[in-house]
């Protein structure tokens, strides 16, 4: 095979590699609802996949050649079990107020969601273990690190292909037409006549049915599964969606008296909507989370001249345009802004009379590196401190959630009084059929006499100073949670899934293949140093998915970058790139992220450019050196992702000591990798 052919053939199969993982982490959240909420527990098990495939290059069987096979029984699985397995209604239990859902039916209540957990785990592990078993034949007919280069740049395209098709709302049969097809010219080679009829049948098969699986009005935004029922079939009536199956934004039209099911529901939340127009008349407002428009249309029809619309989602957007009765977004007054609610906040140079934080619940997690919300962000003190400041010196935020738990209502009032000092009311529905509270803050509140009646409302006393429990930080930005620890829901999942990869890798890789300590701490380090870096950008330039790929393809850049640094230099020594990479550790612990918000935008990317991506490229530098001298490729970077997956697991600890810890843990993997090199004389 000449060069040309074998580079393109790695780069192909590194593609397919970082595809396949983006594919399958959106398709499973989106359709098991249960799995939204450990998205971290899949690319684990990716990574669990592609490095046990890693250790099996020298292996005889060419495991791609079942792929197609797999890929249709891992989709019936997913499809089958769509919209039935839901979390259980115990939600007082729970240590992190995510779960208040219902089971879908009596089957699904049979199934316990540890097994399930566990069984998705390693089915994905096993669908992974042929990519990486190609991946490093593949890398055997060029030197390690040119190799690495090509897969990185493959890897690259993956995202940057994925990203696209998102922004584009595709549906997955379009991602899986990328997918299955180059998965079975690939297995072609592998296949005699028998086994490629059935897998060219099994990828027909498997389309057909991806394609099947859609049904009624659905949308597939960059971010979710959406689909659209209309309270009525006359349209004036308004709408609900769902979110990956989960009810979630809706409109209505406030000039109409709803009498169906939905009718109690619909006036409280109208009450909660036109709270503050009982007492002010505000000109400019802006609306953060506009979803379909229910908060921007309420403020159009008091009077508001001028309405900032803020949605992550533009699918909502999208919605509200088409379904809204009110058509709030295509009113003139109103400037609909697709962005990230926080970075809406820094960004707006604008000042407000009124600042509403709409029912933000998003269902959708920042990234599938880390496990929080694209909320998170907007429910923290620093947060609330910027709503101030954007506040003319009359003006009122009003923020609203849906919080049926009274340790989460009293976090939120505790954390606005420290903002806005005694300037705070609460009010809740008289008789409330949901968990709906509004939280009033701000000068403006003043005016709000103390026997002031709204209809259907009543002040509310939400606790004492004793009771406020932990405050949601930029670091530590988890206002679901009880208090710094790891929720108890967790911990089955911590110590099952070591142990069953451990058991994974002896099974299937064969334990024999070998193993690497040093390549293993440097995955481990790079992996909380990656997400660590997702977290920062994200709090600082949104958290939106486009931020997200450009962190991401950003990583595998610079490891690019690194590359060439070595092959341009010569670089040899590891002395150096270890130090760099331990001094820029230290400091990004020290220097708070927040520091950078309120710099305007291109100096922001600059500086985070140069004090983030730093040690990224330095670890990268440390990787790439080593990885030169590798003897055995398929052990160490096997080695590698295992060490990713142990900081995949490890990640779960910034819930009790908050997103700088990572750095220190990351620190301390590379510490421990560079004190093994000194013992070798590296």
């Amino acid at each position: 095979m000449n060069d040309k052919r074998a580079g393109l053939e790695l780069f192909l199969i590194s593609f397919l590699t970082l595809f396949a993982e983006l594919v399958f982490i959106r398709y499973l959240s989106s359709n098991i609802y249960l799995l939204s909420f450990y998205k971290n527990s899949v690319i684990i098990a990716v990574f669990l996949g592609i490095g046990t495939g890693l250790m099996l290059s020298k292996e005889r069987g060419n495991f791609i050649r079942y792929l197609p096979i797999a890929t249709l029984i891992l989709i019936c699985l997913i499809v089958y079990f769509d919209d039935y397995l839901r979390i259980d209604l115990d939600y007082a239990s729970k240590d992190e107020t995510i779960w208040p859902e219902f089971w879908a039916n009596r089957r699904s209540a049979a199934i316990p969601i540890f097994w399930v957990l566990v069984s998705f785990y390693i089915l994905i592990a096993l669908y992974f273990v042929p990519f990486g078993q190609e991946t490093v034949r593949a890398m055997s007919y060029f030197r390690p690190l040119g190799a690495y280069s090509i897969n990185v740049a493959g890897s690259i395209a993956g995202v940057i292909v994925f990203e696209a098709l998102g922004r584009l709302w595709t549906t997955p049969l379009v991602w899986f037409m990328i997918l299955g097809i180059p998965l079975l010219w690939w297995s072609r080679r592998y296949s005699g006549r028998l086994v490629f009829s059935v897998n060219a049948v099994s990828t027909g098969v498997m389309l057909l049915v991806v394609f099947s699986a859609v049904w009624g009005p659905e949308v597939w935004s960059p971010y979710s599964k959406i689909r659209v029922y209309q309270f009525a079939p006359d349209p004036r009536y308004g709408f609900i969606s769902t979110t990956n199956g989960n009810p979630q934004v809706g409109c209505m039209n406030f000039d109409i008296e709803y009498t169906g099911p939905e009718g109690p529901l619909n006036l409280e939340s109208k009450r909660i909507y036109e709270l503050p127009y009982a007492f002010m008349h505000p000109r400019a407002v802006a609306v953060a989370g506009a979803g379909a428009g229910n908060e921007a249309a309420a403020a159009l029809k008091n009077g508001a001249e001028d309405v900032s619309a803020v949605e992550l989602d533009p699918v909502f957007i999208a919605a509200g345009k088409a379904l809204n009765p009110h058509r709030p977004f295509d009113d003139p007054r109103t400037s609909v802004y697709i962005d990230d609610a926080r970075a809406f906040f820094h960004k707006t140079e604008k000042k407000y009379d009124l600042v509403v934080i709409g029912f933000l619940d998003s269902q959708y997690h920042l990234t599938h590196l880390s496990n929080i919300r694209t909320e998170n962000f907007v429910y923290t003190y620093e947060s609330m401190k910027r709503t101030k400041e954007i506040l003319t010196p009359e003006g009122v935020l009003q923020l609203n959630y849906n919080s049926p738990r009274a340790d989460m209502r009293r976090r939120l009032y505790f954390m606005l009084l420290e903002v806005y000092g005694e300037d705070v009311a609460v009010f809740v529905p008289e008789r409330p059929v949901s968990g709906n509270i509004s939280f009033l803050a701000g000068p403006g509140v003043r005016s709000i006499k103390k026997d002031a009646k709204f209809p259907g409302l009543v002040r509310a006393s939400v606790g004492n100073p004793s009771e406020k429990g932990e405050m949601p930080t930029d670091d530590w930005p988890f206002l679901y949670l009880s208090g710094k620890k790891i929720p108890g829901e967790y911990w089955p999942m911590l110590f099952a899934l070591p142990v069953i990869s451990l058991i994974f890798i002896g099974a299937v890789g064969r334990a024999s293949a070998g193993f690497n300590a040093k390549y293993f701490l440097l995955g481990m380090g790079f992996m909380l140093l990656e997400t660590k870096s997702v977290t920062t950008f994200a709090l600082l330039f949104g958290s939106t998915v486009t931020v997200v790929s450009i962190v991401i393809a950003s990583v595998l850049l610079a490891i690019l970058l690194a590359n060439a640094v070595i092959l341009r230099f010569s670089i040899r020594s590891l002395f150096a790139p270890y130090m760099l990479t331990l001094i820029s550790l230290l400091l990004l612990y020290f220097i708070p992220a927040g520091a950078l918000l309120p710099l305007g935008l291109v100096p922001k990317l600059a500086a985070s450019v140069f004090l983030i991506s730093a040690p990224i490229f330095f670890a990268a530098i440390v990787f790439g050196v080593s990885f030169r001298r590798s003897r055995d490729v398929g052990v160490d970077l096997g080695s590698n992702i295992f060490g990713a997956v142990s900081g995949g697991i490890l990640e779960y600890s910034s819930m009790a000591f908050g997103f700088k810890a990572l750095y220190l843990i990351s620190l301390l993997g590379y510490l421990l990798a560079f004190i093994l090199d000194l013992r070798k004389g590296a």
